[in-house]
């Protein structure tokens, strides 16, 4: 499937050398490490777009460590208790996502955290319904730019990374929105056939230093 020519690079998140992350004597393995061998997933263009969007998140922040499996929840979402192994959190935040999709298992965006967050996640959900058959890489990457927005929105100093994220979001889920307006309504299946102009999705977030 065919889509129209735009950039997929993401808002750059900060790359850090968080040493010392390493509990002693921990010999578990982490979302990123597992990453590092996990194959893409089978199940649709959507969940392989998805989880290379992911997998991109996870390894932009290069090494950061181990921030083991405690760091999650049962539910798996990232916990910042520990405000030494944020970066690794996030990283492995996104790894865990990734490796969840690898399995052919579904992941859904984030859970909305105030007034504008759920407004834009609504939009998104109801966007993805019919776009992520349609039009499977806009619609990851709408995904991913949420997802990305929201994350690094949980720490204080990616603030200017969950901007870049949410400046992206604003131009990848009109586009998925406009995209899913324009298919047939009368004939379920068909893509358009049209492309939809949109503005350049950015390079690059100002760069970023944990203090």
């Amino acid at each position: 499937m065919r889509q129209n020519g735009t950039s997929r690079r993401f808002p750059a998140l900060v790359t850090a050398a968080a040493a010392g992350l390493l509990l002693a004597g921990c010999a578990n393995y982490s979302p990123l490490d597992d990453l590092k061998v996990t194959s893409a997933p089978s199940d649709s263009e959507f969940s392989q777009a998805l989880f290379q969007d992911y997998a991109f998140l996870a390894r932009s922040f290069g090494d950061v460590g181990q921030a083991g499996y405690t760091t999650f929840d049962q539910a798996g979402s990232v916990s910042l208790a520990d405000s030494n192994s944020d970066l690794g959190a996030l990283a492995n935040a996104y790894a865990s996502k990734a490796l969840q999709l690898s399995k052919d298992l579904p992941v859904d965006p984030e859970p909305s955290r105030d007034l504008p967050s759920h407004t834009l996640r609504d939009r998104l959900v109801r966007a993805l319904d019919k776009g992520r058959d349609e039009v499977p890489r806009d619609a990851a990457r709408a995904q991913a730019d949420y997802d990305c927005w929201m994350l690094n929105s949980n720490v204080a100093f990616q603030a200017r990374a969950a901007a870049a994220c949410r400046a992206s979001l604003d131009i990848t889920l009109p586009r998925l929105e406009a995209e899913v307006h324009a298919m047939p309504q009368s004939a379920e299946g068909n893509a358009p056939t049209t492309a939809v102009a949109t503005a350049p999705l950015p390079d690059a977030a100002p760069a970023t230093t944990a203090q």
